[in-house]
């Protein structure tokens, strides 16, 4: 065994040691499952979002003479829609993130009572039941801006969830 070259990897190893222990612990979070959720429903927000836009921009198309506007027409006019003042990013802005936050709490809620549960011997669902149904209300408002964009089928798919959810 070469002990020289022991020596040398371990001093290789502890280099930069702090800068490698703050990538490995952003690399640490950015894997955990529930910072995965957390980027998810951050994706989730941005798609609410976009696609309120959309129905916006639609109905500002709608307003203005243009009687079935195709959807990339509506995809196209948001930033004429934004011009009009009919969207107001800041408000968007901050509902969207005030939105995230809650949603951040509650899956930290929901993964300390998972926590709760395992140390108990009890299978942990929290996480799943908590962001299942944070997920699919995002996924409702997202069909239901579709369907107010003019897109007819999500108009039918957000009747029938709502149909199914009474």
């Amino acid at each position: 065994m070469n002990w020289e070259t022991i020596r040398n990897v371990l001093a290789r190893l502890t280099e930069c040691f702090s800068g490698k222990m703050i990538i490995a612990g952003i690399l640490a979070a950015a894997t955990h499952k529930y910072s995965v959720l957390v980027c998810c429903f951050c994706i989730l927000l941005y798609l609410d979002i976009l696609t309120k836009w959309i129905a916006i921009s639609y109905a500002y198309l709608v307003e203005q003479g243009n009687e079935d506007p195709a959807f990339f027409d509506a995809v196209k006019g948001i930033n004429s829609a934004r011009k009009a003042r009919k969207i107001n990013s800041e408000e968007m802005r901050k509902r969207g993130v005030s939105k995230l936050f809650v949603y951040s709490i509650c899956i930290l809620m929901a993964a300390i009572c998972d926590l709760m549960s395992y140390e108990n011997n009890v299978t942990p669902q929290i996480v799943q039941v908590v962001s299942g149904y944070l997920a699919m209300g995002e996924a409702l408002s997202i069909i239901e801006n579709l369907s107010d964009a003019g897109v007819k089928s999500m108009g039918r798919l957000s009747e029938l969830l709502k149909r199914r959810g009474k």
